[in-house]
């Protein structure tokens, strides 16, 4: 029982968050002529342990803050843990759970370091700092309008690009190109996301950017959100900087454009915009996926 639990308060499901450009940035590192499985490995289990983190923190600091105990719109994908509210959790433990998985993930990514390379440590500090930081004073970078940059900018670039130099041991623009779509993917999951805790992040005094914006306004910016993403894609892709098969992405694009028109009626009414957040997710996931496939098949053919 307090095992499950333990697991949806680290949000265990939405550990593909970081698990997707994860695989991405082994991809492109394997079309480029290097992967490495057992190092591949604990890449991954390093961006999961942050990410654990990640998430605890958050709960506990918005917990402190106020932001999750009045929340009456809270949905399967926002509103804040219901654990520490609801007193199944004692923020206490939230709180060590939190250091205890940034700790272990600080061990990963010392191990990584002595492997191929100090700059791991340069990357993983700087993710590691976004994540606790998110929430955490006298930052709270998801308090001052810079959340969803920074949270895009640490699941995409910062995830491919550390992934990718643990697979070949050095820099590249291949892998900073090719985790644009996924990093705005990411932000627009937590800009999706923000619109049902409007009323509750603006009285915790949240200033993310759909609190700046207003609800209506900031659906109106989804178009463009969207049109970055697939704009990255095309760009990669006729720059030469990533292999055309990486248009397949583009697939995903008419989920995308449900999803703009579903956020446009429905931002008011929490029930029937739900969906528009499943489906955010699901075009993260997949087109992540499809980005990936786009390097291992010439990779494979070749």
């Amino acid at each position: 029982m307090h095992l499950r639990t333990w697991a949806m308060a680290s949000r265990a499901p939405f550990f593909v968050a970081v698990i997707i450009p994860s695989i991405l940035g082994g991809a492109v590192a394997c079309y480029d002529g290097s992967f490495d499985l057992p190092l591949f490995l604990f890449v991954i289990l390093g961006t999961v342990l942050a990410h654990a983190g990640t998430n605890f923190m958050n709960d506990y600091f918005d917990w402190r803050s106020g932001a999750d105990l009045d929340n009456r719109d809270r949905t399967p994908f926002s509103g804040g843990s219901p654990f520490l509210p609801g007193g199944t959790l004692r923020p206490g433990s939230v709180l060590w759970a939190g250091l205890g998985c940034f700790s272990l993930g600080l061990l990963v990514a010392v191990y990584l370091a002595l492997r191929v390379g100090w700059p791991v440590l340069a990357i993983a500090g700087a993710g590691g700092f976004i994540g606790y930081f998110y929430t955490a004073p006298p930052l709270r970078l998801g308090y001052r309008g810079v959340g969803e940059l920074a949270t895009g900018l640490a699941m995409g670039p910062l995830t491919v690009i550390g992934v990718y130099y643990v697979m070949t041991g050095r820099f590249a623009l291949e892998p900073v190109i090719a985790s644009l779509p996924i990093g705005l993917l990411v932000a627009i999951i937590l800009y999706v996301n923000e619109v049902p805790d409007y009323e509750t992040d603006r009285r915790a005094g949240k200033r993310h950017l759909v609190v700046l914006l207003g609800k209506a306004r900031a659906v109106r910016y989804l178009p463009v959100l969207f049109a970055l993403v697939y704009a990255s894609v095309v760009a990669g892709a006729a720059l030469r900087i990533m292999p055309p098969w990486t248009l397949i992405a583009l697939v995903t694009l008419p989920v995308s454009y449900n999803i703009v028109q579903v956020a446009a009626r429905s931002y008011n009414d929490t029930p029937r915009y739900i969906p528009a957040q499943a489906r955010t997710i699901a075009v993260h996931s997949i087109t992540g996926i499809l980005l990936t496939a786009g390097y291992l098949i010439p990779a494979f053919l070749n």
